[in-house]
């Protein structure tokens, strides 16, 4: 989209021949031409989720930053912000879609390489940890040939255990973890909650364009009572 193009060359941000820049929410957003849509379902997250300000912010396996870019319109105020991403060539996009957001104007924002299977990062040090975590067990179904791609959807480094456990490693005592996930898969997504320790505060089921609910947000944290189960 050539507006899209024209808004990344005024904030100063190079946009590859294989990317493209979309309208998303009240900015733009990079993306590969041929790759999948990220996250279609960020601004439900970014709604769901418990956020106050200053609340520092982590996101697992931030992808190109679409999570944390919808995060940042709806809560300005927000603390600092940190995505992780274990493929390199993402990890550019995800910074310039910061830039393009004006994130990297925020105190702390930041996005580097990481296994989220061993967290470089101090423990309880977030209030809030987002995620969109591939949804499906490595040889289930098709799988992107691309492994960037296929890392997206299936997990490839790492299944959903493991990000419920650097999510409850990551969480402050009073934070709260906020994922998105194939409704399908609901009973592997309470699983790993429970086996990380993180109690289910609440679930929102979203509707596909069918009217079946077709992805779920769960919010979690540590210790209190749950689960509060609602549908849009």
């Amino acid at each position: 989209m050539r507006a899209g193009r024209r808004a990344a060359l005024a904030a100063g941000v190079e946009v590859a021949r294989d990317e493209k820049v979309e309208p998303f929410g009240d900015g733009w957003l990079i993306r590969h031409k041929k790759g999948f849509t990220p996250c279609p379902w960020a601004f439900d997250l970014a709604r769901f989720t418990p956020a106050r300000p200053k609340d520092r912010v982590l996101d697992l396996g931030t992808g190109n930053g679409v999570l944390l870019s919808a995060m940042r319109q709806l809560y300005p105020d927000l603390g600092p912000a940190l995505g992780l991403e274990i493929a390199p060539r993402i990890i550019s996009q995800a910074h310039r879609n910061g830039l393009l957001a004006g994130q990297p104007d925020q105190p702390g924002y930041a996005v580097f390489q990481a296994d989220i299977r061993a967290l470089p990062l101090p423990p309880r040090a977030f209030d809030l940890v987002i995620s969109n975590p591939p949804f499906y067990p490595e040889g289930w179904g098709r799988e992107g040939k691309h492994p960037e791609y296929a890392g997206a959807t299936h997990a490839l480094s790492g299944d959903i255990r493991h990000f419920a456990q650097a999510a409850a490693y990551a969480l402050s005592p009073r934070g709260q973890a906020v994922f998105v996930f194939d409704a399908g898969h609901l009973t592997a997504l309470l699983l790993a909650f429970e086996g990380a320790g993180l109690t289910v505060k609440a679930l929102r089921f979203l509707d596909d364009d069918r009217g079946r609910p077709a992805r779920v947000l769960v919010q979690a944290g540590k210790g209190g009572a749950g689960v509060q189960v609602d549908r849009r």
